[in-house]
């Protein structure tokens, strides 16, 4: 029986890197896929890890990219900025609809800091 305190640090580190990438690969065959399903979630983009759908962000103009994917998910699709989950409403009747409807629901959401920077106005309500 081979001890760790045996092995060769080049072993150790090859021992290391096969675990975290089973690891790695594990965890984006169970959990993102399954949970959408398990949990009634809306549609999506599958996340990466950490960053989530950053990657697919125009962060000059997010509201572009989040426009032509709703043309692919809906009108109601879910992103992740980072960590965070985000429920995406596109498109007026869908808004209307959840404010109007579900109005208890959607009254106490976190607005997302990421846009009070990037969107320049637009999306944002302003009140007067």
């Amino acid at each position: 029986m081979i001890l760790i305190e045996e092995l060769q640090p080049s072993s150790m580190g090859i021992l290391l890197g096969l675990l975290m990438m089973f690891l790695l690969i594990v965890y984006l065959l169970s959990s993102e896929s399954n949970s959408q399903q398990e949990n009634n979630e809306p549609p999506g983009p599958k996340p990466m890890p950490v960053l989530g759908n950053m990657l697919l962000l125009n962060l000059k103009r997010p509201y572009l990219t989040l426009c032509e994917l709703s043309k692919k998910y809906g009108s109601v699709f879910t992103v992740y900025f980072g960590p965070k989950k985000v429920v995406v409403l596109a498109g007026y009747q869908t808004v209307k609809q959840a404010l109007v409807n579900f109005a208890e629901e959607f009254g106490n959401r976190d607005v997302c800091p990421i846009f009070f920077d990037l969107s320049k106005g637009h999306g944002k309500c302003t009140v007067s």
